[in-house]
């Protein structure tokens, strides 16, 4: 998900040519001193010129001043010492590098797999962050090993860069947080500054990397403040590397200075701002509600297979908007805070631990908490580079919900059919017996007309990469290069979740439930009657409270009215959750056990209720679907109607909904083609 490629580049200017700067002292740093270059003092020898005699007298010779043997073995001893120190680091340096090149080749799929090289890594990490700290003044020493600072910088980078990549792989945020942590830390110490004065263009391009990479983290933490502060950062430094250097590849680095603006516009965009505008804050991750939680869940939702392909569509790298609001509606929202304020204010100041990770690191699951563990540095103190750690105290009444893990996704951009396939058949392998599976789909529409599809009657594009030029004629192509309802047919035999936003969502309909096994499909509308950035329902599904500003225009409100809202949008969903708590569907049911399955169903029914009732949503076709259809009675209550229309009054857009006028029920089901 990073804006550029994982691996640094290969030309690295040579150390010695950067200038020295000396490291401030840490605050935890173990009190010993590195020893002085030793020296060997020559013997006395009488065929060398002696002093005058009366600077002899002045200068007696003393015991101290006389070299002995002991004297000489003891610097023999140190310089033997320093030599072992420096070796030492270069083979942590050496080994680190390896085995974090190493991570790319990795497989996705299958956590037995690359689970124990990220343990091996996590592990040989920790020594060399804590080897660097306890021997920083002898390393920086040029006499012996000529440490720059812009190499610690490296370091904690990819420090930063594997907690993010373990991320990825596990859904925890806390291993996002602890990302977030280590790139601050880089950029408040300003590691790699220097790269105009050495005229090294290696280091600018390790610069600009550390940036993309650490804007990605504050996306992912809705850090707004922060976001905005580093694209003002990298954008001046982008122009300084095409007019310094003149690289060939200035217009690419342009095109992605290009990319971070329009996302982050696309993101922060639709949020209103208050009088002072500045943006109003929103949570999008799933926060467990009163009433709404359950003391032991058995059902849960395990694996989530999230995939994107709709070219016209804003994205950042390989992520579209689509796909990264069900990223955070899919994690839980951090119940502690490592930054101390919350993500969204940008102003923070962290510093990693001692070694970034816990020292009993046995596996990345045993990670303490490097930011749990800051302490506040001394104000009168200088600016350290590493604090103690603690052990992560853990308290009994913490919420048991906030304790279960989130869903492990796959984030599949433009794959090909077999790539969906493939991750989806692995993910069910994953899961256990309570367990269930995800299936997101975003894309363009692609439907079949022919008499003798067998079920295969369309769905949602995919990729055609890898297969080169096609002889097929187009209808072809489109039957080949869909993920059809039937695909999907053999992933039943275990609890199935499907979400599609797609102008053929309906074409998942009445899916065949061969294996009598939990499955429920939920279908964005296939037309809209009004443009937006992202998918309508998707936006919904994300932050019924965003996508409502968003689609009533409204850009600026008081912080006030705001929180008022955001409560009568909370009192929505319990309402709507008292309703769908009462469907009698035993298969359907069992989804409920799962927090962040009942939120997606509950905003499911508050994008019925709201886009029925807005003027411009008039055809059947401009409502989402679910299937089994259970949920468009409840999305007719009256209790209901009154709750949308209170917020409606209270936000001052009743001219955009109809509030006199019941809403219409979702398009009836059609037949598909396939046989139930």
């Amino acid at each position: 998900m990073s804006a550029v490629s994982e691996k640094e580049p290969v030309g690295v200017a040579d150390p010695a040519q950067a200038p020295e700067v000396q490291a401030p002292t840490p605050l935890a740093e173990p009190a010993t001193t590195a020893p002085a270059p030793a020296t060997d003092t020559p013997p006395n020898d009488d065929t060398t010129n002696k002093p005058a005699p009366q600077q002899q007298q002045e200068q007696p010779l003393t015991a101290d001043s006389v070299p002995t043997d002991a004297k000489r073995e003891a610097d023999l001893q140190s310089a033997e010492r320093d030599k072992e120190t420096v070796e030492e680091f270069q083979y942590l340096l050496e080994k680190s590098q390896h085995l974090f090149s190493g991570l790319s080749d990795l497989p996705e799929i299958g956590s037995k797999y690359w689970q124990p090289h990220f343990q091996r890594t996590f592990e040989v990490y920790t020594k060399l962050w804590k080897f660097q700290n306890q021997h920083r003044l002898l390393l920086e020493n040029p006499v012996h090993y000529g440490l720059k600072r812009w190499e610690v910088g490296e370091i904690a980078s990819k420090i930063g860069q594997l907690y993010y990549r373990y991320y990825l792989r596990t859904s925890e945020t806390n291993y996002l947080h602890e990302a977030f942590v280590f790139y601050d830390a880089i950029r408040e110490r300003n590691y790699f500054r220097g790269e105009l004065s050495m005229k090294n263009s290696a280091l600018m391009i390790k610069k600009l990397r550390y940036y993309a990479r650490f804007i990605v983290v504050c996306l992912q933490m809705n850090s707004t403040g922060m976001m905005l502060q580093l694209l003002e950062e990298v954008k001046s430094l982008v122009e300084v590397y095409a007019t310094v250097f003149n690289p060939v590849d200035k217009m690419e680095w342009a095109l992605v200075v290009k990319e971070m603006a329009l996302f982050m516009q696309a993101v922060c965009g639709p949020v209103p701002v208050d009088d002072a505008g500045v943006t109003l804050p929103a949570s999008y991750r799933l926060v467990p509600r009163r009433g709404r939680v359950e003391k032991e869940p058995k059902f849960r939702l395990q694996e989530a297979l999230v995939v994107g392909n709709r070219p016209t569509q804003i994205k950042f790298s390989e992520l579209t908007l689509d796909m990264y609001y069900v990223l955070q509606m899919l994690e839980r929202e951090p119940s502690v805070n490592p930054m101390g304020a919350a993500p969204s204010e940008g102003a923070v100041s962290a510093e990693p631990s001692a070694t970034g990770i816990s020292e009993s690191v046995r596996s990345p699951d045993m990670l303490e908490s490097a930011s749990s563990a800051v302490q506040e540095p001394n104000a009168d103190a200088t600016r350290s580079d590493s604090t103690e750690i603690k052990p992560k105290e853990k308290t009994e009444d913490t919420d048991r919900a906030t304790r279960r893990p989130n869903p492990h996704k796959y984030v599949l951009y433009q794959p090909t059919v077999s790539q969906v396939l493939v991750y989806l058949a692995n993910a069910f392998r994953e899961i256990g017996d309570q367990g269930c599976v995800l299936l997101y789909l975003s894309s363009d529409g692609s439907r079949i007309d022919s008499e003798t599809s067998h079920g295969y009657i369309g769905g949602i594009a995919t990729s055609r990469r890898g297969q080169g030029d096609s002889t097929h004629d187009r209808t072809t192509d489109l039957l080949i290069n869909t993920v059809h309802p039937a695909d999907l047919v053999p992933f039943t035999r275990k609890p199935l979740f499907l979400i599609v936003e797609s102008s053929c969502s309906s074409t998942y309909s009445n899916m065949p439930n061969l294996f009598n096994q939990p499955m429920l499909a939920l279908l964005s509308p296939t037309m809209y009657p009004i443009h937006m950035n992202s998918g309508i329902y998707t936006f919904f599904l994300h932050s019924p409270l965003v996508a409502f500003c968003a689609l009533s225009q409204i850009t600026t409100m008081d912080a006030i009215r705001w929180a008022h809202v955001d409560r009568l949008f909370g009192e929505f969903e319990d309402c709507v959750w008292e309703f769908v708590s009462q469907i009698s569907d035993t298969r359907v049911r069992r989804f409920f056990g799962d927090d962040f399955l009942r939120q997606i169903v509950v905003r499911h029914v508050v994008c019925c209720v709201v886009l029925g009732m807005h003027r411009e949503f008039t055809r059947k076709e401009h409502l989402p679907q679910a299937s089994p259809e259970l949920f468009a009675q409840i999305a007719e209550e009256a209790e209901l109607i009154r709750k949308a229309r209170a917020i409606i009054d209270e936000c001052g857009v009743a001219e955009m909904y109809r509030l006199e006028e019941s809403i219409g029920s979702p398009a009836p089901v059609t037949d598909t083609g396939l046989s139930t």
